[in-house]
C-alpha cells in the first residue's frame, strides 16, 4: 500500500481525513485519485455534504480539482 485515506461520518456529513502518499510514490495523482474515490463512495452511501482540510495552498489547489472550493479557513489553538 502506497496512499490511504478515509472519511469520518456523522449523519448525511462526513470529512476526508487521513489522505496521505509515501514519498516514493508521490506526484503520480495517487492522493488526488484517492480523494476523488473516497467522496464518491461516501456520496453513494448517502452523504450530502463532504468536506475537507488543506495543510497548504498546494494540496488545496489538488481539492479544487475534484470540485471542492474554500468556505473558511480554521486555526489550531495554543495555549496562552
Amino acid at each position: 500500500m502506497v496512499a490511504a485515506g478515509s472519511a469520518q461520518r456523522v449523519g448525511p456529513v462526513a470529512e476526508v481525513v487521513g489522505v496521505a502518499t509515501l514519498p516514493v510514490a508521490r506526484r503520480r495523482g495517487l492522493g488526488l485519485a484517492l480523494t476523488g474515490t473516497v467522496v464518491r463512495a461516501t456520496r453513494a452511501a448517502g452523504v450530502r455534504v463532504v468536506f475537507l482540510s488543506a495543510d497548504n495552498e498546494d494540496v488545496a489547489a489538488l481539492y479544487a480539482r475534484l470540485g471542492f472550493t474554500r468556505i473558511g479557513t480554521s486555526c489550531i489553538a495554543e495555549p496562552a
